[in-house]
């Protein structure tokens, strides 16, 4: 009976010390939990304070702590508006100059033979009046030849709303921006004028954010090249007007309709885009060329440096030539600017000027002789890049093309004849000019800063006497600090949409193929007179995230800095 007490005595006792015990440890977490998370809160506070400090000093602000963008937004995309006006360098830091040269792939220009170019928005660079006009002209082609309401010829161009790259869902009416891996980023999925409000409402229509390949090319469309940015402003908003009348509608058939409206735009009748200028834009523009085109006195001294030093050339576009030769007179201030080039084609219908078998023709000729050598001062239209290539004798890498069309232009040569290629992206001088500026770098290195801090907050999860529901609540503060600041890094660039380049860390799907399918890019073809013709373009080493820390040591010199402390 005494022993049985005595066992009993023992586990009571052992059980009140498990208790004070437990106590005790529970009174040590919430102290050790609460010193790291004050701990925490006292670092991003005084990290914050740090980044306004030296951004007052460049005269600049954070973004996202002064909530507003006025200074930086409101640009167009076709060139910078500041020219003649240097930024600051931040941070110790220089500025990156719009008319660089930007690598992807390594190039040696040394073993370059031939030059190559596409016409529009390459050699030719339109002013803003065209993306106006070729609204006006398929907002009035709606109304005159498919009986749209009149009341639609009241819309009027916004160049503030849409970008290149953007795709739209013919099923659902849907504009948006996808990244490299084929993802949504939702804030910018727009029906008509206005944001999808809810989020949920896109995820659960593509059961998630990632769209298929399959659904990708059969149900959407890109807008690849500069004149489609005004024919996407014109569906949003002749969407947004169906909306606001309650006029019921299937989204396709409008983007059909405009689609239709285009090739009159660009084409006219079949026999104008064969013989005659072309479109109703074309004949808009050679009315008027000088309130459409910009001079260009370096493209002359560029193509006569590349002719002098043993080069050929060539100008292969889908225009026709009335059109070129209108526009390459004003361009050059020279009717004899064919001498420029060892050999002009028109009318090429690219792509399929890649792969199909059709033949060259002469213009201004009435001839139906087969085409078999390209004769000096002679125009050609047609052809295919198989009997370019015999009759040139031009093929594989001494060949780089030049154009501003990713499919038109870039990814069929680069893959059946291994051409090298050059991108020509107009708005990049505007998105340099843009991230040059203080305000948009810091406040960039204040998200940085935020994200170091959340992963070093998220580092304490699920260790011992650590108690996460604090720790997360402050990740989830710090996350939407995060949040504000990516929103109005995206606004600095466009309300709607953001960067032409950048759907916040990942490039966007329209970059992804810049640097899949362009050896090199650059805002103007004539940047490449800024370098020499054997000048060898080394990209820079693309590190996997495994390798980031110890080769960025490596390369910048600091791993004997970090050694030796």
């Amino acid at each position: 009976m005494f022993t049985l007490l005595r066992q009993q005595q023992k586990k009571i006792l052992k059980s009140v010390l498990d208790h004070y015990t437990w106590l005790s440890l529970q009174r040590r977490r919430v102290n050790t939990n609460s010193a790291i998370v004050e701990q925490l809160r006292k670092e991003f506070a005084d990290k914050k304070e740090q980044h306004i400090v030296n951004s007052e000093r460049d005269r600049a602000k954070i973004l996202s702590v002064s909530g507003t963008t006025d200074q930086l937004t409101g640009r167009t995309y076709y060139g910078v508006h500041n020219k003649g006006k240097s930024p600051q360098a931040v941070y110790g830091f220089g500025v990156t100059r719009p008319d660089e040269v930007f690598i992807n792939n390594e190039l040696n220009l040394k073993y370059i033979d031939v030059y190559g170019f596409d016409y529009d928005y390459t050699l030719a660079n339109y002013t803003d009046n065209l993306s106006r006009t070729i609204y006006s002209i398929l907002r009035d082609l709606l109304v005159e030849l498919l009986r749209y309401p009149k009341e639609i010829k009241d819309l009027e161009f916004d160049p503030t709303f849409a970008i290149r790259g953007l795709h739209y869902d013919i099923n659902k009416g849907w504009l948006m921006k996808i990244d490299s891996y084929a993802n949504i980023q939702l804030n910018t999925v727009h029906t008509g004028r206005e944001r999808v409000s809810d989020p949920e409402e896109v995820i659960r229509y593509y059961n998630g954010t990632h769209i298929s390949p399959r659904y990708l090319h059969t149900q959407m469309f890109q807008l690849n090249d500069l004149f489609s940015v005004p024919q996407a402003c014109l569906l949003s908003d002749v969407l947004q007007y169906f909306k606001d009348k309650n006029i019921s509608f299937i989204p396709r058939y409008v983007s059909d309709d405009l689609n239709q409206a285009a090739r009159i735009l660009h084409t006219g009748s079949n026999m104008n885009s064969a013989f005659g200028i072309g479109g109703r834009l074309h004949h808009a523009v050679v009315d008027d060329i000088s309130a459409y085109l910009e001079r260009a006195p370096q493209l002359v001294g560029f193509l006569e440096k590349l002719r002098k030093h043993g080069k050929k050339t060539f100008l292969l576009t889908n225009s026709s030539f009335p059109f070129i030769d209108k526009g390459m007179r004003y361009l050059t201030s020279s009717p004899d600017w064919r001498d420029l080039f060892d050999c002009v084609i028109v009318s090429s219908r690219k792509p399929s000027f890649y792969s199909s078998r059709r033949p060259f023709r002469r213009v201004g000729e009435q001839s139906w002789d087969p085409v078999n050598k390209f004769e000096e001062g002679e125009i050609y239209q047609g052809g295919n890049l198989r009997d370019f290539t015999q009759i040139t004798g031009w093929s594989g890498q001494k060949v780089l093309y030049i154009g501003d069309h990713i499919f038109s232009d870039l990814i069929d040569p680069t893959v059946e004849q291994g051409w090298r290629t050059g991108a020509i992206i107009r708005e990049l001088e505007a998105e340099i000019e843009t991230r040059n500026t203080a305000s948009y770098r810091h406040t960039l290195a204040w998200l940085l800063r935020i994200e170091q801090l959340i992963q070093k907050a998220q580092s304490y999860y699920g260790k011992p006497d650590i108690d996460g529901s604090n720790l997360e609540s402050l990740v989830i503060e710090w996350s939407k600090e995060r949040r504000n600041a990516r929103h109005e890094l995206r606004n600095v660039f466009n309300r709607s949409f953001g960067s032409l380049f950048r759907t916040y860390q990942n490039p966007t799907y329209f970059a992804n193929k810049i640097r899949t399918f362009a050896d090199i890019y650059m805002s103007n073809v004539c940047n490449l007179n800024n370098v020499s013709l054997d000048h060898v373009f080394y990209p820079d080493r693309t590190y996997l995230p495994h390798e980031r820390l110890v080769e960025t040591l490596i390369d910048t010199g600091k791993i004997k800095e970090l050694l030796q402390s």
